[in-house]
């Protein structure tokens, strides 16, 4: 039972401590999924510019299945959290079993939309054909891995939702430097292993997490965590899964539209040229460096409230809020604040030798960078509204902070008024803190604390 001895407890004690150690896991773990495709890159960027373009292009068609298929496990991660709050044993591996089976469901069809959309959708964003060619192989390769990959990360966050945190990011490291060991043995080859190119990158993905998924379903299946899966409990039960779409139909809406404003906030920087592009390109990866530290403390948030909730605690699920919003604000701002100095140095790391690149992307980074604090709260607000069972009001705020406050802002500000570029950097602190403000109105004056399951009877 050496895994329930890891579980953090967060019905009782100090909140600030178990926020702590449950958000810096899984910030870790978020950094090690981000890794795959930097150390694919850094492999593949050794076969030349074909091989970095094709992956690159093939970027978008595959994160936004993600997005729409990561509603399932946000559904789960709730439900998981707040039955582990409400101390109903058996009713974490039933969800366990029926997120698993959803998930691997829609995996499926994901596999089959994606490939038999791949080759078109890479015509119409107009990728030349020899780029196209490499980007659908590398595409047909990861889609044959969706049902893997998806049931590992909904497994996972179930996993952390319990408070399993820790096994959690070492499953995840450990599937990285798995994937980084193959790239080298299936890119170029090996003794009897013959060189794949593009196409090893995208097995060694694969392979990579079909591991991490088979160490997580052995530790599951051999009582060592608090969730256990046995096969009665795959039996379909459609009341749990109406109840799951409700909640993780608003999470994917939200994750997917926050895939495509963020695309169209990029095609109004390359509206202004080459240089709008590589500016916007250059200057988010600071800002989007720390937002995975924002997306950790935001998943903790929910796992916090979300078992309070379901252990009857709605004022410490409250208390948790006030004080992940309060961490969140202060860490941000200090290391925003604590960066401003290095601005230049940085930016010239990124783009050396484009001069006119890095003054752009400085600019932008001046900007941001004071009010990333503001930005931490407006994640922990989505997360706490997400833990409590209130996904459609999490899609809410994330949707008016993207459409009704940051394009309307970064169009109008670039386009009508004199600022140009400037304007598109602007929208990033004006929208976060617009978002900001309505968010903690519905904190403060909102119904958002919904308690989804029973106590465990006595």
């Amino acid at each position: 039972m050496a895994g329930t001895h890891a579980k953090i407890t967060m019905t009782a004690g100090p909140l600030l401590p178990i926020l702590v150690r449950v958000a810096v896991p899984i910030t870790l773990a978020n950094l090690f999924q981000s890794g795959y495709d930097i150390v694919n890159a850094l492999w593949l960027g050794r076969l030349g510019e074909a091989a970095i373009a094709a992956v690159t292009a093939s970027g978008p068609l595959f994160f936004v299945l993600i997005a729409l298929g990561s509603g399932l496990s946000t559904a789960g991660a709730v439900l998981t959290a707040q039955n582990a709050g409400a101390g109903r044993r058996e009713a974490l591996d039933h969800v366990a079993a029926q997120t698993l089976l959803m998930v691997g469901a829609v995996a499926l069809a994901f596999t089959a939309l994606g490939a038999a959309s791949s080759a078109p959708a890479l015509r119409l964003i107009g990728v030349e054909p020899a780029i196209a060619s490499l980007a659908n192989e590398y595409l047909m390769i990861r889609y044959i891995g969706m049902v893997p990959m998806f049931a590992f990360m909904a497994l996972q966050a179930m996993l952390q939702s319990v408070g399993e945190v820790r096994f959690a990011m070492r499953v995840q490291l450990g599937s990285l430097l798995f994937n980084a060991a193959l790239d080298p043995l299936l890119i170029f080859g090996l003794g009897p292993i013959p060189p794949m190119g593009v196409a090893g990158a995208a097995w060694a993905t694969v392979i990579a997490q079909t591991g991490a998924l088979a160490l997580i379903l052995q530790h599951m299946v051999t009582g060592r965590s608090t969730l256990h899966m046995r096969l009665p409990h795959f039996r379909p039960d459609l009341a749990y899964m109406r109840l799951a779409l409700r909640l993780g139909l608003p999470a994917s809406i939200e994750q997917a539209t926050r895939t495509f404003s963020s695309l169209l906030l990029m095609a109004l920087a390359a509206s202004f040229g080459t240089l709008g592009l590589a500016s916007y390109g250059v200057g988010t990866r600071l800002l989007f460096f720390w937002f995975t530290p924002m997306i950790g403390l935001g998943i903790a948030t929910a796992t916090v409230v979300g078992q309070n909730i379901g252990a009857g605690l709605p004022d410490r699920a409250e208390q948790a809020a006030r004080i992940a919003a309060w961490l969140g604000f202060g860490v941000l701002t200090v290391i925003g604040l604590a960066h401003l100095p290095f601005v230049p140095w940085i930016m010239a790391a990124l783009a050396p030798g484009e001069h006119e690149v890095i003054e752009h992307a400085s600019q932008f980074a001046y900007v941001y960078l004071p009010f990333l604090g503001i930005n931490a709260v407006t994640q922990v607000l989505l997360g706490t509204f997400r833990g409590a069972g209130s996904t459609g009001q999490s899609m809410a705020l994330s949707l008016i902070q993207q459409w009704a406050f940051q394009l309307p802002i970064a169009w109008g500000l670039a386009l009508a008024t004199p600022l140009g570029l400037l304007g598109i950097w602007w929208c990033y602190p004006l929208g976060n803190a617009a978002a900001t403000a309505l968010g903690l109105a519905w904190f403060r004056y909102g119904p958002w604390r919904r308690r989804l399951v029973d106590a465990a009877a006595q």
